[in-house]
């Protein structure tokens, strides 16, 4: 029987709908691409979703991601917390949290190990995770920090439409103070790489948006055009980037087929116009880790957590995503 390096899946808050979403998009693929899986996440829970689902699937609990064989059943790991509490759908608490980080911590050790190919993360609570000890501002942050890397993008990804944030999670009125010259050049750089090796788009065309309403209008609205964005984009097409801008928001978002990349200055700059494009098939990217990560671009959804009624679109087009990223890196 061949070994196998999988790509590693943390089913996320068990309180939420993440290992609802999981099994569905498992449901969803065929017996080969169910083969290069594994699972974190209670095996209890897991096994009680998919007798709901009338019972499509196999699992079977390992101790360690190593040494793993392709088999029909799929393997899941059982963080530690998953026996300090119980399941409550809907809470947000420390055990949530707790199972949710560790899943995370495992996923991402697998893969510097290079145990695990790429790791896929389903929905977490901040909050949960906040009281779980882990504190960060959201996935993208904790995973950059467990891997240990300086430089990283969160990107969303509708289709064409790829949109990596030169900010995250900030509140607005810190944007201006934040952009710097210097913050806008890495993630332009940390783009292009993406969209290169993920995507396999040679010499990636990148937008660049205004911060201000109509790019400031000659300065009427701001000057972070003139004085930050500006001077970033050239200081970029000096090391080769192929960038244009920057552009208001508005006209660039709706010519977005011009482009391999878009680079939005704010979360919601970016994300607002993703979500309108493909909500329920957006995927949520991490650009500059040693290892492709995924996610779905919903949360945990508690008000509807445990009761068998939620999407799994966007988790299994963040599966497919994980999996064609690998074969790109890889070929």
């Amino acid at each position: 029987m061949s070994h196998l390096k999988p790509i590693f899946i943390n089913c996320g808050d068990p309180n939420g709908i993440g290992p609802e979403v999981t099994l569905k998009a498992l449901i969803n693929l065929d017996q080969t691409q169910r083969q290069r899986l594994i699972l974190a996440g209670s095996l209890q829970q897991l096994m009680q979703i998919n007798k709901q689902l009338g019972e499509p699937l196999q699992f079977i609990e390992v101790k360690s991601i190593d040494g793993l064989c392709v088999s029909e059943s799929i393997p899941v790991i059982v963080p530690p917390a998953v026996k300090s509490s119980e399941i409550n759908y809907g809470s947000v608490s420390e055990f949530g949290g707790a199972v949710s980080g560790q899943g995370i911590g495992i996923g991402v050790k697998a893969c510097l190990q290079g145990s695990a190919l790429a790791l896929v993360t389903a929905p977490s609570s901040k909050e949960a995770l906040h009281l779980a000890g882990y504190r960060f501002p959201g996935q993208t942050e904790m995973i950059t920090k467990l891997a240990g890397v300086d430089r990283s993008i969160m990107i969303l990804a509708a289709g064409q439409l790829r949109v990596g944030m030169a900010t995250t999670h900030i509140p607005l009125h810190t944007i201006a103070t934040v952009l710097t010259k210097d913050v806008i050049v890495e993630k332009l750089q940390v783009l292009h790489q993406t969209l290169m090796q993920w995507f396999r788009v040679i010499n990636p065309r990148i937008g660049v948006a205004a911060l201000n309403p109509h790019a400031s209008d000659g300065g009427i609205f701001g000057n972070e055009e003139k004085l930050v964005i500006e001077p970033a984009i050239e200081i970029a097409r000096v090391d080769g980037l192929n960038v244009t801008g920057p552009f208001p928001a508005d006209t660039l978002f709706p010519r977005y087929q011009q482009f391999d990349g878009i680079l939005a200055m704010y979360h919601d700059q970016g994300m607002i116009p993703v979500k309108m494009a493909g909500f329920g098939k957006a995927v949520n990217l991490t650009g500059g880790l040693p290892f492709p990560r995924t996610s779905p671009d919903h949360g945990t959804a508690f008000d509807i957590a445990g009761k068998m009624r939620a999407d799994a679109g966007s988790m299994l087009e963040a599966i497919l995503t994980a999996m064609r990223t690998v074969d790109n890196v890889e070929s």
